[in-house]
């Protein structure tokens, strides 16, 4: 069956209840996400987590007594290995981005009532919605009307980032202060990693340092590439400097005048090699997901030759 990903950041033991995961749709950060919170609520329950390339992986071990495993799976193995997983009692969760190829594969797992299609997109008002209120009602919170739709507006509509805007608010000694609220998930909502897009014009030795102690994992290049594309999502969209004045976002009102001036320094050429960088970069890390630290390094000094 179809289950909307919220749910399973809302209830701890939902996932319990089915034997194996398909975890798609467009937004990576989610996706890597969702599979960390699945993985967590199994391994709680006894569960040990193993990394499984092939049906061989499965094979038990007869000299010893059998232990419920959570099989993690980057790379399809066929509709009758998972059942066979099924059948052994162990769960498997496999994750992919959508794409056409896995139409069939989310057929199998959507008609199925103890399989569950899980697919993760950008967060709407509605979606966010859900996972604050679950999170209120965790926390035991209490906030004042106005302060909670500002709060709602104020979360980021990308999961990866709003999660870390909820556990900002639980340092918050008066979480219904709107000053507060908004310097926690507004004006400092400039993390390092959206910071790093205006230090591009660091030495390369400088990046090359940075670069080396913070992009560790495949999280952390979703992470801070999240915030190059969008960046220049906002300098390419714009027609012109007033034009992008009103789309940059209020948390980069340090920033805005840098990026003006950058946005007056490319031409339609420039334009066009930077669309074309971040294209291609983002296909490459999907294709290649352990080479994501060499690909970003690339991509930073690509990018900073371009726009000098």
């Amino acid at each position: 069956m179809k289950i909307n990903p919220e749910n399973f950041v809302i209830e701890d033991g939902l996932s319990l209840k089915y034997k194996s995961f398909f975890i798609s749709g467009n937004d990576e950060g989610y996706i890597l996400a969702l599979k960390n919170i699945l993985v967590k609520s199994f391994t709680k329950n006894g569960f040990i987590k193993k990394n499984l390339t092939s049906i061989e992986g499965v094979t038990p071990d007869l000299f010893k007594i059998k232990k419920k495993n959570i099989y993690i799976c980057e790379k399809y193995i066929g509709n009758g290995a998972i059942q066979e997983i099924e059948n052994d009692q162990d769960v498997l969760i496999f994750f992919e981005k959508t794409s056409p190829k896995n139409k069939s594969i989310k057929k199998f797992f959507s008609e199925s009532r103890e399989r569950v299609l899980i697919e993760c997109y950008e967060l709407d008002k509605d979606r966010k919605k859900n996972i604050l209120n679950g999170f209120i009602k965790k926390h035991k919170l209490v906030f004042d009307n106005e302060i909670y739709w500002l709060l709602l507006d104020l979360l980021d509509n990308r999961f990866a980032i709003l999660i870390n805007e909820l556990e900002k608010i639980l340092l918050l000694d008066n979480k219904n202060d709107a000053v507060s609220l908004s310097s926690a998930l507004d004006m400092d909502r400039l993390t390092s990693a959206s910071k790093f897009f205006f230090k591009i014009h660091l030495a390369r030795g400088e990046i090359n340092h940075f670069l080396n102690s913070s992009i560790n994992s495949l999280s952390d290049f979703y992470s801070y590439f999240s915030y190059f594309k969008t960046y220049s999502l906002i300098l390419l969209g714009s027609k012109n400097s007033n034009e992008l004045e009103n789309k940059v976002p209020r948390y980069l009102f340090k920033e805005k005048q840098g990026l003006i001036s950058l946005y007056n320094s490319l031409n339609k050429n420039k334009k066009n090699m930077l669309s074309l960088l971040i294209y291609k970069t983002e296909k490459l890390v999907r294709k290649n997901p352990n080479l994501y630290k060499h690909l970003f390094f690339r991509f930073v000094l690509n990018y900073k030759k371009i726009i000098s």
